[in-house]
């Protein structure tokens, strides 16, 4: 029985990637075609198609239906640095799908040399080189230039999926010392089940229709805080997303 639900899971979860990539096929061209010609203008027009809609286009036919926790708790005018789990390949258009305010994802910037993926990356996101100290200055002043303009910025604290076997990974500290920088409030996000519906620990391709159970905590001010504040707000962080994933631990 045990290699039957492997078989299957896996065949669900080419079915998943199958349609992910006939996705960006579909929705790159837009990004293509309207970023470079209007810019920032056409920036929120490009999140809507991506995060708002072409997000449905990957959930529907792979039955992915989202349940979401908390989001009347945030208030929509605000800036935020919005932090989330990383362990599945659903949450990287989940995350910002069902984020209540538009964002910018901090990404990778190998990412954006992708063919099609990245000119939707360099048009949504925000690309940057780790671990290059010149690249992290001018990836903060854009990020700061995001926030003027009334974006939030969502970083993955982890860096990369979680594989282990714990509920999270170390976190590194950019997106707190950020935060404290620009003085924005941290806002929790966690896919709490992510793992039982894709497993990245068993298979690339292992995956299963069911409800994604999304939590959005109350913003965590930093007004105030230095940087001898960090581990503390990485803990505090660490603390509401563990408390969601073990609602729903199988």
């Amino acid at each position: 029985m045990r290699i039957l639900t492997r078989i299957l899971r896996t065949i669900w979860g080419a079915w998943h990637l199958l349609w992910f990539v006939i996705t960006v096929i579909l929705f790159a061209p837009v990004h293509i075609l309207l970023a470079p010609i209007f810019g920032e203008k056409a920036a929120k027009f490009l999140l809507f198609m991506t995060y708002r809609f072409a997000a449905y286009f990957i959930l529907i036919p792979s039955l992915h239906f989202i349940k979401n926790h908390g989001r009347e708790k945030i208030d929509k005018n605000r800036s935020y640095m919005v932090v989330g789990n990383h362990v599945s390949n659903l949450d990287f258009y989940v995350n910002p799908h069902t984020a209540p305010v538009y964002i910018r994802v901090l990404v990778k910037q190998e990412l954006a040399k992708l063919p099609l993926f990245g000119s939707v990356m360099k048009s949504i996101a925000v690309p940057v080189e780790r671990g290059n100290k010149q690249s992290g200055k001018k990836g903060l002043a854009k990020l700061k230039e995001k926030l003027d303009l009334g974006y939030s910025i969502f970083i993955y604290p982890e860096g990369t999926r979680n594989l282990t076997e714990n509920h999270l990974r170390e976190f590194k500290a950019g997106a707190f010392k950020m935060a404290i920088e620009c003085q924005i409030p941290i806002l929790v996000t966690t896919i709490a089940n992510a793992r039982q519906l894709n497993d990245l620990r068993v298979s690339l391709f292992d995956c299963r229709p069911g409800i994604v159970h999304v939590y959005w905590d109350e913003a965590i001010e930093t007004k105030g805080m230095t940087l001898d504040d960090v581990p503390r707000l990485m803990e505090m962080t660490k603390e509401i997303m563990t408390k969601n994933i073990l609602k729903h631990q199988s």
